[in-house]
């Protein structure tokens, strides 16, 4: 065999993977081209859906940490997430937050392309990182060929493919034929509930690493609701939506871009949200991050999403009915709301038994969200990371 593992794919899962493998392995990891070609969720092409390139979708990450474990579908213990979590952030003991309602923001993002060229320069016999993208694998001497697009070929006793829930179905068909994908796509949906007038300002703690914010969820448990100070224009109801609405801009985006856009209400909303500046506010506003499972059709070509818009609208307007903070001032756009870039389950996980995929012994597994068929109401990045570092781990214990 040329390598003992190939990693397809540079984006946060990848980065899990590797780790999990460890400093003893022959690692091959397909990052794709450097630029990445961009996917888009719809024709104004204002919010990516995908991105096949070094880092994929991970470069753009904010970084956000939920601590409350809810839907822990990697079913991480509190001292694996706590050993994980330090890995990055060292100087931020969780003792005291961990399964509590806090969102941790860090001053530095973790970025899967810096920290995979790190590991690469501290052994390069071996971790091998290719900026080629693969086009297709098949099964061979009990384990798998893989075929890249430039006509590269490489051998591995195992496959893990990390390629991002709309690259890894087409992945799949295209090597074995049949059909992988669901033909639905589950995601986060992002809306605005309205103002909040004469709510006690925001406890922020900071630590060296980054900030920790309250998070705020309803009875059952599928929407995450956070407040942020309502300042300049935002103060006047729906505004702050609606500038979204036509810039497509999530909130925290750089501030250089916010700046061009002369916004100063989205300015100081993303500055706290950075780093928690100014939290006391006369109003703030209460916005919904909820769960829409099959939010979207997932098709070919070079807009692969279509927006179930009944769907995601009947999802953002019961987040709103539940928000859990009395006296709001309620929104009058109902029919506005951000895709959560938390796009997730796109495979068809019989088809994947079928073949033989992801089960213990197989040599082929998948460790992106195509497969996660619940992410819950949180931002699910760092908790996906965890699964494949745990799932790669168990295989290399395993196999040794």
């Amino acid at each position: 065999m040329d390598y003992d593992d190939i990693v397809i794919g540079s984006g946060l899962s990848a980065l899990g993977t590797v780790l999990g493998l460890g400093p003893q392995q022959r690692i091959l990891v397909l990052a794709g081209p450097d630029p990445g070609v961009f996917a888009h969720y719809d024709a104004r092409r204002l919010v990516p859906c995908a991105l096949m390139g070094t880092g994929g979708l991970g470069s753009y990450w904010h970084g956000v940490i939920p601590m409350s474990l809810m839907a822990n579908f990697g079913r991480a213990t509190d001292s694996e997430f706590a050993e994980f979590f330090a890995r990055f952030y060292a100087a931020t003991p969780l003792a005291q937050v961990l399964r509590q309602p806090q969102l941790f923001v860090p001053w530095q993002p973790i970025r899967p392309a810096r920290e995979l060229a790190r590991l690469e320069r501290a052994n390069e016999r071996a971790l091998t990182l290719r900026r080629q993208t693969m086009d297709r694998f098949g099964f061979a001497d009990g384990g798998v060929l893989v075929h890249t697009l430039d006509g590269s070929k490489y051998r591995a006793r195992r496959l893990w493919i990390a390629a991002g829930c709309l690259h890894t179905p087409a992945l799949l068909e295209r090597s074995l034929g049949g059909r992988f994908a669901r033909g639905y796509v589950s995601d986060h949906a992002q809306c605005y509930v309205g103002l909040l007038s004469g709510h006690p300002a925001p406890v922020i703690t900071r630590t060296r690493d980054g900030t920790f914010f309250p998070a705020h969820y309803e009875s059952s448990a599928r929407t995450l609701y956070t407040l942020r100070p309502a300042r300049f224009a935002f103060q006047k109801l729906d505004v702050g939506i609606e500038l979204r609405a036509v810039f497509g801009l999530p909130t925290g985006s750089a501030v250089s871009k916010i700046m061009r856009r002369m916004s100063p209400a989205l300015l100081a909303e993303a500055l706290y949200n950075r780093a928690g500046v100014f939290p006391e506010a006369s109003a703030y506003s209460v916005y919904a991050q909820t769960l829409v499972p099959d939010a979207y059709v997932l098709r070919s070509g070079t807009l692969p999403l279509q927006a179930r818009l009944e769907r995601i609208l009947e999802a953002t307007a019961v987040a709103r009915e539940r928000v859990p903070f009395a006296g709001v001032r309620r929104s009058q756009r109902g029919d506005l709301y951000i895709p959560g870039i938390h796009l997730h389950h796109s495979l068809d996980m019989a088809a994947l038994t079928a073949h033989g995929i992801n089960q213990p012994n197989s040599p082929v597994q998948i460790v992106d969200a195509s497969v996660v068929t619940d992410i819950g109401p949180d931002h699910h990045s760092f908790k996906l990371m965890l699964l494949a570092y745990a799932n790669s781990r168990r295989a290399t214990a395993a196999s040794s």
